[in-house]
């Protein structure tokens, strides 16, 4: 069994709730949608190596940081990542799978159970909602919102204020159990006036402003951190 890995790296998390804190990184190729901001279309082409399976488990083990993020592009396209997700969180890894929103996220929680895992038990999701100035917004899949679970992430990226709107009335609507991160487009919004949307509106009272470290350590467009 092979993977399309785009890069395969130790940085620290940039943003969600293990921000700061250490991890692997591996960045699968391919995604289905095309935001107007993306910022790793690298990961769009075919820039990638194949990967067997059984060196993505050596690679993640030389690391030893028992934290993995599989990331994208979008992750959950790779055929059979459920194979890999699940060979992970058998090796005792705490998996982040950052996700866009739009693949229903069932199969993979599904195949969890299939397997007699525990799908609470070290796997966690960090999915965006994408609003408007993504340009992907009708691609959500609605449904996902209402399964993540307290201990996964919603992540909100703002890049207007109708996005801003959009995204309070979407929180007013929806009937997510996940922790609420927000942050801004990188360069096109403005974090002040994101903090005073955050202190100021009582749906958000509790979510979290989200930096992006890893574009304020190195370079905004560098890759492997």
């Amino acid at each position: 069994m092979t993977y399309n890995v785009v890069e395969l790296f130790d940085s620290i998390e940039g943003e969600g709730k293990r921000a700061g804190q250490s991890a692997t990184f591996i960045r699968l190729a391919g995604c289905n949608l095309r935001c107007s901001y993306c910022d790793t279309t690298y990961a769009l082409e075919n820039d990638y190596s194949v990967m067997p399976l059984q060196a993505i488990m050596a690679s993640a083990k030389a690391s030893d940081l028992g934290r993995i993020t599989l990331t994208g592009g979008e992750p959950l396209t790779a055929p059979k990542v459920e194979v890999l997700i699940h060979q992970l969180l058998t090796q005792g890894y705490e998996a982040n799978i950052e996700t866009n929103g739009s693949i229903d996220i069932t199969f993979l929680l599904d195949y969890m159970q299939s397997m007699k895992y525990d799908p609470k038990v070290g796997l966690f999701f960090t999915m965006d909602y994408k609003l408007p100035s993504s340009g992907e917004t009708e691609k959500m899949h609605l449904p996902n919102y209402d399964i993540l679970r307290p201990w996964d992430v919603l992540k909100f990226v703002v890049g207007s204020d109708d996005d801003a709107t959009h995204m309070v009335e979407f929180l007013k609507k929806v009937n997510t159990k996940a922790q609420v991160y927000v942050g801004a487009v990188y360069g096109a919004y403005d974090l002040k006036k994101l903090v005073s949307l955050l202190l100021e509106t009582p749906i958000l009272r509790n979510a979290k402003l989200q930096l992006q470290y890893h574009k304020i350590i190195w370079d905004a467009n560098e890759r492997g951190v």
